[in-house]
């Protein structure tokens, strides 16, 4: 027994003599020979130490050691918390490692790590975008873009931001298509991120036809809700700002229009727009536009049904000659609009008005016309 104990003993001095050989007295070695271990919470606690210590916290040693050790306990412990704290050290970590005069032996990996931390940060922002949350989701893209453009200053964000903002602003609209609807900070919410996404893109369809909506529907909120037992001055007022409104919302529904964004929902945007500001005859311009765009939707719509029946030898049934009729009743609109388009031009030609809004608008509509029905010109 007693020489069982004796050789425990010598065992155990000379485990301690090997530890003592290889593993510094300082905390930043002790805490790396535990993180070699693979004990992370004790390298955590002689790393924490280590930055505390006049002889170890202005080397760039002592904040990759730590930014690597809080980047493996993120890791571990805390890769689900979307504002892990783990995460946020190591960063911080890393950034201090980054102005120091000693760190060329550690800049490859250091950013390799941060870009890694930056893409998680990415990530979580997209999964927290929702009412919640949202908050931290900005948070999160902030310190994801303010890292990238740290490790690469001559970054160019704006497509990133804007695609940011615009699923920002989407998510924070979803009140608005339920009874519940928005009340007026996050409707000037809204529109700031819209009003930022233009100032960086300002032909961005999304964003033109989203302002042009936000505003008609303020001005429509306020007419639904008016007293109209108000005297009359008041009234005037109250009519006034509503007006100023459509015509705030006019230029960017007109914007997506051009471009060709949500054809049908830019026309019927528009239509009600004009018809609010009491313009009849471009509110009735645009249900023309309207109704064409539908009218050609169900004459595709009835040529591929008539090709399908030809194509299964049911050329002469009922069926087909319904649909054929249908047809036929489509194109006798498209006739008519061509007549209605050649007359409005004609008569801005006589006015002198070939450089007006009217007539480009008319010309483009005639032109589109003739081009999707060539044998229009034949009729």
């Amino acid at each position: 027994m007693i020489k069982k104990i004796y050789i425990l003993f010598i065992v155990s001095i000379l485990g301690s003599s090997v530890f003592g050989q290889f593993v510094g007295k300082d905390n930043l070695s002790v805490s790396l020979f535990y993180m070699q271990k693979s004990e992370l919470d004790s390298a955590k606690k002689y790393i924490d130490l280590s930055i505390n210590d006049d002889d170890l916290k202005s080397s760039a040693k002592t904040w990759y050691y730590r930014g690597f050790i809080y980047k493996e306990l993120y890791k571990s412990k805390e890769k689900d918390n979307k504002t892990s704290p783990f995460r946020l050290t190591s960063i911080e970590a890393f950034k201090k490692l980054l102005n120091l005069s000693d760190n060329a032996e550690f800049l490859e990996s250091s950013n390799k790590i941060l870009k890694y931390l930056a893409s998680t940060l990415y990530n979580d922002a997209a999964r927290l975008l929702d009412p919640e949350n949202y908050k931290t989701s900005i948070a999160n893209y902030d310190e994801y873009r303010n890292i990238m453009l740290m490790l690469e200053p001559g970054t160019d964000f704006k497509p990133q931001d804007i695609k940011f903002k615009l699923a920002l602003a989407s998510m924070l609209n979803r009140p608005a298509e339920t009874e519940a609807g928005l009340d007026s900070s996050q409707t000037n919410q809204i529109k700031k991120l819209y009003m930022d996404i233009l100032s960086m893109d300002q032909n961005n369809p999304t964003a033109n036809y989203n302002l042009g909506i936000l505003y008609y529907n303020e001005a429509v909120d306020i007419i639904n809700n008016m007293d109209y037992d108000m005297d009359i001055e008041k009234l005037n007022e109250v009519q006034d700002h509503c007006i100023e409104i459509f015509l705030q919302a006019l230029p960017y529904m007109k914007k997506a229009d051009e471009m060709g964004y949500k054809a049908k929902e830019t026309k019927l945007g528009l239509q009600n727009i004009y018809y609010g500001l009491n313009d009849m005859e471009k509110s009735d311009m645009y249900k023309n536009e309207l109704e064409y765009l539908e009218n050609e939707e169900q004459y595709d719509m009835l040529n591929m049904k008539i090709k399908e029946l030809e194509g299964k030898g049911m050329k002469d049934s009922e069926e087909c000659k319904q649909y054929t009729a249908q047809k036929q009743e489509i194109w006798n609109k498209f006739k008519e609009r061509n007549s209605m388009l050649k007359t409005k031009i004609k008569e801005l030609e006589e006015k002198n008005m070939k450089n007006s809004e009217e007539y480009k608008q008319y010309s483009t509509a005639l032109q589109n016309l003739l081009n999707k029905f060539k044998d229009l010109e034949k009729e």
